[in-house]
């Protein structure tokens, strides 16, 4: 296992050539990070190089630079919406659709997608999705590339209410239904103690599906997104588990709490933190 962080491109200056988002990558390599995960989530945006009509030739040359520098992709994040609730959305599907296609020049094995909630008829969720994912998941095995479906909670946001895969059983099951490889499951810790005190038993339970992690930390009351042990998620029998049931994947920090707007000296202090407590999660096990 080896250590990984988001990689948000999607939130610089779109308008000064490649240049910011070769600078980024090469940025997180040097703190450290050899595995990047590229998250598509803001990149429905309306100046999003998603939206370009060379958005491949973009993420080809974000591909070379990664491997010029030294970076590898083993997971990325495609965009996500509930089409459980509102209905299909054309614009947003071609998004996806071009992040597996982007996730594959960068190398990716799996991509990671939310499922989606019929909040109106709840018993309609697990076929929806289904139906929705079907494509995709038929897209990225064409692709050589997997889905990771991931866990989701009970967020106290509205319309609070008990979101489709929130429990465990959900997940495997939806999971499971695609019948192939290329469907697994990514379980973001986060939303995981919004739902399970101990999440160990419930990664036992997952086993051989568990393809990608999301970290972060919180107190059990609201999703954070913070560094590991600014929470009170217990992490050392957390890793002690992923290691027996033998998870093959990253260790994906998914922090999104530190400021973008900090000088970069300051967000870099920041994310050595995140290294260093990566590099002692990772010791438990590897010793």
């Amino acid at each position: 296992m080896i250590l990984s962080t988001t990689l948000n491109l999607f939130i610089l200056d779109h308008n000064s050539g490649m240049q910011p988002y070769f600078d980024e990558i090469r940025n997180y390599k040097q703190i450290g990070f050899d595995s990047l995960d590229c998250i598509f989530c803001d990149g429905l945006k309306a100046d999003s190089p998603l939206r370009r009509p060379d958005w491949l030739d973009w993420g080809k040359r974000i591909a070379e630079e990664a491997q010029k520098v030294g970076v590898s992709f083993y997971q990325c994040h495609m965009p996500y919406y509930n089409f459980a609730a509102g209905g299909k959305n054309d614009d947003i599907d071609e998004l996806c659709r071009r992040s597996i296609l982007i996730s594959k020049e960068l190398g990716a094995k799996w991509t990671v997608t939310h499922p989606a909630t019929d909040f109106s008829c709840p018993q309609n969720s697990m076929r929806k999705n289904r139906d929705y994912f079907a494509s995709y998941i038929a897209l990225a095995e064409k692709n050589g590339i997997g889905i990771a479906i991931e866990n989701m909670a009970n967020f106290k946001e509205p319309p609070y209410q008990p979101w489709y895969c929130a429990k465990v059983d959900e997940l495997i099951e939806l999971a499971d239904s695609f019948k192939t490889p290329y469907a697994g499951i990514c379980w973001d810790f986060g939303h995981g103690h919004l739902v399970y005190e101990d999440a160990c038993p419930i990664l036992r339970q997952i086993g051989s599906r568990l393809k990608c992690v999301h970290v972060h930390d919180n107190w059990g009351d609201d999703d954070h997104h913070l560094p590991v042990f600014f929470g009170n998620i217990q992490w050392e029998p957390l890793m002690h588990t992923l290691a027996e049931i033998g998870y093959t994947g990253v260790f994906d920090f998914e922090v999104k709490r530190i400021p973008w707007t900090l000088p970069l000296y300051m967000r870099n202090a920041q994310w050595s933190y995140v290294k260093t407590t990566g590099d002692y999660l990772l010791s438990l096990i590897q010793q």
